[in-house]
């Protein structure tokens, strides 16, 4: 098993590759293949995430459609299934594929605990940063047990229990923000008051070993691939 430092630079890797790269041949390759994975890995721990995930590419492609098309109703029904607005939506869908899918293979693989002890000793990352991760890591099971417990209590009160409207996302997604955003004010005023200022993270510094290098190879092997390939999908060109 790969050190959870190695792990999130491979996840940082795929992530930066991902904002370079700007044509959906070169992003497509690296897209399917890690969301299809971290799909695989996480789909138990984070199918809520991934379900809004999902829903999200149907606003991003109507929102291109709009962007392309204007105020126009003719010219927005018109520019639905056309090849300008198509590889824009999926130029911005496998970046967001890409980097979505890294993350939840980093956060399938690792643990909370010994990920953020990695990371400042191996990375040298600061403890903010790592308090973030920690936090961003432990909060990701709670927002599943947030996420089922609103949906219940909607069904109780005779709404859909499922996300099927722009207005039962709102409706979702408002509780859901505002119970994560008072418990983020109160654990770090808890984390000051339990002296998190003078805590001093040991430093070690990186020592890959053989299985962290072949994860290493791989990230530069796929990012050195992409930027070789054509920018097109040859599936999308036309006859």
């Amino acid at each position: 098993m790969p050190r959870p430092s190695t792990l999130f630079i491979y996840a940082l890797g795929i992530t930066l590759a991902a904002f370079i790269l700007r044509d959906p041949g070169p992003l497509a390759f690296l897209a399917v293949p890690h969301f299809l994975l971290g799909f695989i890995l996480g789909y138990r721990r984070f199918k809520i995430l991934i379900l809004i995930f999902l829903l999200g590419m149907t606003g991003l492609y109507l929102n291109v459609v709009a962007v392309h098309a204007g105020p126009n109703l003719e010219r927005f029904l018109a520019s639905l299934l056309s090849q300008e607005v198509i590889t824009g939506f999926l130029s911005i869908a496998f970046r967001l594929m890409a980097i979505t899918g890294a993350t939840m293979i980093f956060l399938s693989l690792v643990e909370p605990y010994p990920a953020v002890k990695s990371l400042e000793e191996d990375l040298y990352l600061p403890k903010g940063v790592a308090f973030s991760i920690y936090y961003a890591l432990r909060l990701l099971p709670l927002i599943q047990r947030l996420a089922r417990d609103i949906s219940n209590v909607r069904r109780m009160r005779g709404a859909r229990q499922y996300i099927a409207t722009p207005g039962d996302f709102i409706g979702f997604l408002r509780p859901l923000l505002s119970i994560l955003v008072e418990r983020a004010l109160w654990t770090g005023i808890a984390a000051e008051l339990r002296g998190f200022a003078r805590r001093r993270p040991r430093r070690r510094g990186y020592r890959p070993g053989p299985i962290d290098i072949l994860v290493l190879t791989l990230l530069v092997s796929e990012v050195l691939i992409a930027l070789q390939l054509p920018p097109d999908i040859p599936l999308l060109q036309p006859l």
